[in-house]
């Protein structure tokens, strides 16, 4: 759909730290996007993210309740998310603008990792409907996790606050657990299984854009489940660590798909929701099928 708005007013949301890191972009590019979008017809507000705040959420929200049309936020997927969290269901369109140096919702919404040729996908005003997941009030664009990678971000979650003792604890579950029978019913259908890692992915792409099950789409309504059975945590790590040197994994996941997954266990597995530790199982996960304006 094309949104023939020729004035659409528009906050420009920049995270100034973003793409540091990252090979996307040069110098001037910023500028160079700002050119396109105003030549566009757009009116541009441009606001930073702080280091504290505002986040992007924050200013997202802002955007929502003084009336724009547009929210354009620049930066990488840890800027991008919780902005997009915050546009959920309102008449604000997302445009994104990529200077991160993964950019998984970006990538797989099939929008260009450039970030003047993102400014000109946003100068087209064509408008996708995307996908949500939710688990226990938490959103996710990517992934939520469920089991071995569950572990690694609650560690590092502890560790960056210092609390080193519950670090520590979360790196010995990490390096002890082994398989849980789970129960995990897709659409009121139930199936058994024992499994290390389960992932619930509503975008392609994965961590350090790994793509864990090709047919996943983040426009048509339903999530993608990934089920590890019977494998070792060192063989999944390596089955991970091939896939991001390129290769493929040696055994492939058991797949379903969903738009209600219902996920159950008989021993104690953390959730993850694109890596914000979201409590344990039992857990229902939900599409929240189109609930993203974003020009894609």
């Amino acid at each position: 759909m094309t949104e023939d708005r020729p004035g659409a007013r528009a906050m420009l949301v920049v995270n100034p730290a973003a793409g540091e890191r990252a090979g996307n972009h040069e110098d001037g590019d910023l500028e160079r996007c700002e050119a396109i979008l105003r030549d566009a017809g757009f009116t541009l507000d441009r606001v930073e993210t702080g280091a504290e705040s505002p986040t992007s959420a924050d200013l997202a929200r802002r955007a929502v309740e003084q009336g724009y049309d547009v929210c354009i936020v620049a930066g990488g997927d840890g800027t991008v998310a919780p902005a997009a969290a915050a546009l959920l269901d309102t008449k604000v369109v997302l445009g994104i603008l990529p200077f991160g140096s993964v950019m998984n919702i970006a990538h797989g919404l099939g929008l260009p990792l450039d970030p003047v040729k993102g400014a000109e996908v946003i100068a087209r005003r064509r408008v996708q409907h995307a996908d949500a997941g939710e688990v226990r009030g938490k959103i996710f664009f990517e992934t939520a996790g469920i089991g071995l990678d569950a572990e690694i971000f609650g560690a590092a979650r502890h560790a960056e606050r210092g609390a080193w003792r519950r670090a520590l604890r979360r790196g010995w579950r990490l390096l002890s657990q082994r398989s849980h029978r789970i129960a995990i019913t897709v659409d009121g259908r139930e199936d058994r299984q024992r499994a290390l890692q389960i992932l619930v992915l509503n975008s392609p792409y994965y961590g350090f854009a790994l793509e864990i099950l090709p047919r996943v789409s983040m426009t048509d309504g339903l999530l993608d489940v990934a089920v590890f059975p019977r494998m070792g945590r060192w063989t999944l790590l390596r089955s991970f660590i091939s896939l991001w040197r390129g290769g493929s994994m040696p055994a492939r996941p058991v797949a379903y798909r969903g738009a209600s997954i219902e996920i159950s266990a008989d021993d104690p597995m953390t959730v993850h929701a694109d890596g914000v530790v979201a409590g344990a199982l039992p857990a229902k996960i939900v599409c929240r099928k189109g609930a993203l304006s974003v020009f894609a």
